[in-house]
């Protein structure tokens, strides 16, 4: 029975957490300055045109930018600089610098956005 407990508290705080996410990953301030502050190597959340864009620069300075909602339940990912993928912190969804999935739930790639330049 504790073990019941104790497996529903630790669910239930992680329901908290991504409802946390899925909230907060709306209002206005979660996103990063812009694109021009992005190292080489790294990658950030940006606003363009109105749209959230997770944006990666490569090490050679190419930009590369995608949709930043995740397709599984619509949570912004998050840049991994170490593994440099896009990861979603709610489900643990990950996609490589161009959207593409490397780990589900989600099943479909992130989808390429245009950064007008």
């Amino acid at each position: 029975m504790r073990s019941a407990v104790r497996e529903a508290s630790a669910f239930l705080k992680h329901q908290a957490q991504v409802a946390g996410h899925f909230v907060g990953d709306r209002l206005p301030s979660v996103t990063g300055g812009s694109v021009d502050t992005i190292a080489p190597g790294d990658g950030a959340v940006v606003r363009v045109g109105g749209h959230h864009c997770a944006v990666h620069r490569d090490t050679d300075g190419q930009l590369h930018a995608v949709d930043a909602r995740c397709t599984h339940l619509g949570c912004l990912v998050a840049f991994n600089r170490a593994e440099e993928a896009w990861e979603c912190p709610c489900h643990g969804s990950r996609f490589d610098p161009d959207g593409k999935i490397l780990q589900g739930p989600a099943t479909k790639p992130l989808q390429q956005r245009s950064l007008g330049t």
